[in-house]
Order: C-alpha cells, then sequence, then structure tokens
C-alpha cells in the first residue's frame, strides 16, 4: 500500500511539472516566430553607416553607447514588425492567390505580457502570456489567425490554470453590417493534459443610450470537444464626463459546464483618467462571485467553512505608462480586496506587468 501512495505521489508530480513544461515550450515557440526574424536587423545594426560614424565622433563615449543602443533596439523592434507582415503572407498564401501576398493594408498584432501577482496570504504568481492576431490580407481581410483570445483580460482577477493554458483558432469575421459584428472560430486549447478543439462563436453589438451613453453587449459560446459548453456575455455602458475622463459600467455572467457552480458573476465600475500622452490611470470598484476553482486560496488559508463559491469585494487603481519606446509599456496595481474565504478580511494584492506590442503601437489605453 505504501508503494501505491508513493506511486500516485510520484505521479501527480510528474503531470504538474508536465503541464509546466508543455506551457514554457509552447509560449517559447511562439516567442521564437515573432523573434527570429531579429537576427538579421541585429548584423545590420551592428555595422553603422558612414553617417553614423560621422556623427558619433563629435561625442563622448557613453553619450555614442546609448545612442547606439537605443538606435539597435528601434532597429530590432521595427524588423519584428516587419516579421508580424511577412508570416501574414506565409500563412495567407494556403488560402488566396500569390497576387494578394503583397497587400500591405495590415492590422496585424503580437502582445508579449507578462504579469507578477502578489495576494495576501496566497503567495506570488508570475504568468508569461503571448497574444497574437494575424488578419489575412486575402478573402477580403475576413480570415484571422488568432492566438490567446478566448478569455477577457481581467482587472484584478487572479491569474488561475486555465489562463495559463493557450488557444489558437482560424476566425472567420463577418462585417457586412458596421454596427453587429460576428466572428467564428474553430481552433485548438492546448494544455499539459492535452490538447482540446472547439468552435467559438463571437457577437457584439453597440448603441446609443439616451444621450450620453454609449452601450456594447457582447456574447461568446464556446464548445469544446473534451469540456463542453461555456459561454461569456458581457454588458457595457460608458459615458466621457470630460475630454480626459471616461465612466464605464461593466456587468458580466459566465456558465462553465464543467464546473460545480454556475454561473461567475461581477460587476465593475470604472473611472478612466488620462494623465498625460504617456500615462493613463483609472479607479475600480468591484464585486464578483466566482467558483471555488478560480480562488486563490488553498484549504489551509480558508476562515470559513468551504463552499463551491465565494464573493468578493475589491477597490484597485491601475496606472499604465509608456517609457522609453511607443512600444513598451508598464503597469502598476494597488488592490485593496475583500475576499469571502477570508471571511471578508481586508487584504491586500498588488499586480506588476510589462507589455511588449508590436503591430500595434501608441496603445496607451487601459484593457477592460
Amino acid at each position: 500500500m505504501r508503494d501505491a501512495g508513493w506511486l500516485r505521489m510520484c505521479w501527480h508530480y510528474a503531470n504538474v511539472c508536465n503541464r509546466r513544461i508543455f506551457r514554457a515550450v509552447f509560449n517559447a515557440a511562439l516567442l521564437w516566430m515573432i523573434t527570429s526574424g531579429v537576427a538579421s536587423a541585429a548584423d545590420a545594426a551592428a555595422s553603422p553607416s558612414p553617417t553614423d560614424t560621422q556623427t558619433d565622433q563629435s561625442r563622448s563615449p557613453s553619450d555614442t553607447v546609448l545612442s547606439k543602443t537605443a538606435a539597435r533596439i528601434d532597429r530590432l523592434h521595427g524588423q519584428s514588425e516587419q516579421l508580424v507582415q511577412s508570416l501574414v503572407g506565409r500563412v495567407d498564401a494556403f488560402f488566396v492567390n500569390d497576387e494578394f501576398a503583397t497587400f500591405t493594408d495590415n492590422e496585424s498584432r503580437v502582445r508579449l505580457r507578462l504579469d507578477a501577482d502578489h495576494w495576501e496570504n496566497a503567495g506570488w504568481d508570475v504568468a508569461p502570456r503571448v497574444r497574437l492576431q494575424l488578419v489575412m490580407p486575402g478573402l477580403q481581410r475576413r480570415l484571422r489567425l488568432v492566438v490567446n483570445d478566448g478569455d477577457v483580460e481581467e482587472s484584478g482577477q487572479p491569474v488561475d490554470d486555465d489562463s495559463k493554458d493557450n488557444d489558437i483558432a482560424f476566425r472567420w469575421v463577418n462585417d457586412d453590417d458596421d454596427r453587429i459584428k460576428l466572428s467564428y472560430d474553430l481552433g485548438l486549447r492546448i494544455s499539459g493534459s492535452g490538447v482540446d478543439p472547439f468552435v467559438r462563436f463571437n457577437a457584439g453589438i453597440s448603441y446609443p443610450v439616451a444621450e450620453q451613453w454609449q452601450g456594447q453587449t457582447t456574447n461568446r459560446l464556446f464548445h469544446y470537444v473534451k469540456r463542453g459548453w461555456r459561454n461569456d456575455f458581457a454588458q457595457t455602458f460608458d459615458r466621457p464626463l470630460a475630454d480626459d475622463l471616461l465612466l464605464r459600467s461593466r456587468s458580466r455572467i459566465q456558465y462553465f459546464q464543467n464546473r460545480r457552480h454556475n454561473p461567475t458573476l461581477e460587476q465593475k465600475f470604472s473611472l478612466f483618467h488620462t494623465l498625460d500622452e504617456q500615462s493613463v490611470l483609472a479607479f475600480e470598484a468591484l464585486w464578483r462571485q466566482r467558483s471555488e476553482e478560480d480562488s486563490v486560496y488553498g484549504d489551509e488559508a480558508l476562515l470559513v467553512e468551504p463552499r463551491n463559491h465565494y464573493d468578493q469585494f475589491a477597490i484597485q487603481a491601475r496606472y499604465r505608462r509608456n517609457i522609453g519606446r511607443p512600444w513598451f509599456f508598464v503597469e502598476l496595481w494597488p488592490i485593496l480586496y475583500w475576499p469571502e474565504e477570508r471571511d471578508y478580511e481586508a487584504s491586500l494584492a498588488a499586480r506588476i506587468r510589462v507589455e511588449v506590442n508590436l503591430g500595434d503601437n501608441g496603445k496607451l489605453a487601459l484593457d477592460d
């Protein structure tokens, strides 16, 4: 019996390690795809032009090193953006004629993100994330390749195991109506436990409400072969208060067939403030009811009897700043929250986010 217990424990830790290794390898492969064309840019940057040589002679050694380093970084980033465009042409070649390969009206983008979260009485969690969208030039620009587009970026939501999975899908966009947005996805969700094929239907509509409000209703319906059905409904209302102030209300209802508690509920109020051309700030108050699978607390940290769902109240600030280059961003999130798992004891949390955007420069707006 003891040998059987040891075998079960070893099998459990092997599965955990395999999931982590699989996720790391998958993200590394995506990063390699995005940056594989950078080496040629580095070689070009290493050989300065005559104009650069003449200018450097009039500068001090320290200024020369800093200017060369900045110039090389910009060249590398430019080369990465060109690689994004070239990837579009390569993938699209399977679906359209060669005459569309040089189509240049490109809205593709890649976002590299690293979140470091700390939750009081729960510790640290670090999660790298790659999000990619390639818009195919042919087929009237209706076909897209999307990676990790299945989940909304949660404000102050702990990093859970599902968000560390990766999904990749082809999307067909129906853009016949400017007001109503419809799209259809066919893809794979990839995790350490295997591959789960899925289909996804996305629908959204925007409309004015009264005189100064703008409404947006969205719904995403998923069906996974292994996990079953999932639905994500969100209702948003926006109202500009000034040129640099925006008030937002968002209500969200989610259903997961493979979870014991449904639905998952959330209500959030946000006030967005543009500070300057390089920084924005948001103040938020939210309530959410989530299933026990989403809780960051283990049984040993609970101050209440275990339940299949828990409420949480939180107030938080989010500060986002563009630093150094137009494609590099840093965010700081101080959070004060009252989790039911801790008997509504006031607790502190924080998130530090580092983000690089390729092909979509200047996106200073805070994600919802």
